[in-house]
């Protein structure tokens, strides 16, 4: 029974949902855009990179500067990621250039002691779209790829705060895998005889394909998989999916996204970064998947 699960598993029902890329391309979610805000003029930043944080679609995209009048939350796009962290690593002195964000915080505007040209700026802004969108949009491979698979222990999820779809798994091992579009046909609670339970520590087994690797960007996951079939627990996930799973704190694997082990948020800042769906990041060297930030 367990071989005729893998071996469905493996035909990848939902291949026909992958877009294709060639290598080392930017993946862009289909009305992907950037700010370009003209209307705020840059101002200059300068002080001490206290942490970076790593958003729902698992990619560093914001930054606690400490300046001299306060700390300053700056976000950016996911494509400067690399060039952020080398050359402004935590504990460094940081020399930036923001505008003011409509969702509170900065937005990054442009790096070093010169003002960034207006047309330079979208290059570095964050997108308009939000973590959720990048996760629910079609995901993309690279040309030529193979089916891989890949297995661990089920630690977390990540699901979208108003409709309670789950958009990716997490397991122990620096792996996000994608939920395939087929098996997240969201019900209503109380859920339906038919839905995959999210137990943490289950066994996940999933087939599917590499995701392109997104241009610049620095993650705490190593393994990024868009599934063309799971199985939980040695029972393959069925279009009912997941169902509907709660995003409060009463809810199952504790009823959060997944937020990295040894991120304790103690200080205010990290604590309303969690809030907005932002957890502190630390390198797959250290990390260890055990619990979750806040959904909403």
């Amino acid at each position: 029974m367990k071989n005729s699960i893998l071996k469905a598993l493996s035909l990848g029902v939902a291949a026909g949902a992958i877009a294709f890329c060639t290598p080392q391309a930017p993946v862009q979610a289909q009305g992907m855009a950037t700010t370009t805000d003209a209307s705020a003029a840059p101002m200059a930043v300068s002080g001490t990179v206290l942490r970076y944080y790593v958003d729902r679609s698992g990619f560093v995209t914001a930054m606690d500067v400490q300046a001299a009048d306060g700390i300053k939350m700056v976000r950016f796009s996911p494509s400067v990621a690399q060039t952020l962290t080398a050359t402004y690593p935590v504990g460094s002195t940081a020399a930036v250039y923001v505008t003011p964000s409509g969702m509170g915080g900065y937005s990054l505007a442009g790096v070093g002691a010169t003002m960034p040209a207006p047309g330079a700026m979208s290059m570095t802004m964050p997108m308009l779209v939000t973590p959720i969108d990048v996760l629910k949009a079609e995901p993309y491979t690279t040309i030529g790829a193979k089916t891989t698979r890949v297995e661990g222990d089920l630690t977390g999820y990540i699901a979208d705060p108003e409709s309670g779809e789950v958009l990716a798994l997490i397991l122990d091992n620096n792996t996000l895998i994608r939920v395939p579009r087929e098996n997240r046909q969201v019900q209503a609670s109380p859920a339906p005889e038919g839905i995959t339970p999210l137990i943490k520590g289950s066994s996940v087994v999933a087939y599917g394909y590499p995701e392109s690797p997104r241009y610049g960007s620095v993650s705490p996951f190593g393994t990024r998989l868009i599934a063309t079939g799971i199985a939980v627990g040695g029972r393959a996930l069925g279009p009912l999916g997941f169902g509907k799973v709660m995003t409060s704190s009463k809810g199952s694997l504790l009823g959060f996204n997944l937020q990295m082990g040894g991120n304790v948020t103690t200080t205010p800042e990290e604590l309303s970064a969690s809030g907005l769906g932002y957890w502190t990041y630390t390198t797959p060297s250290t990390v260890s998947t055990t619990t979750a930030p806040p959904a909403s």
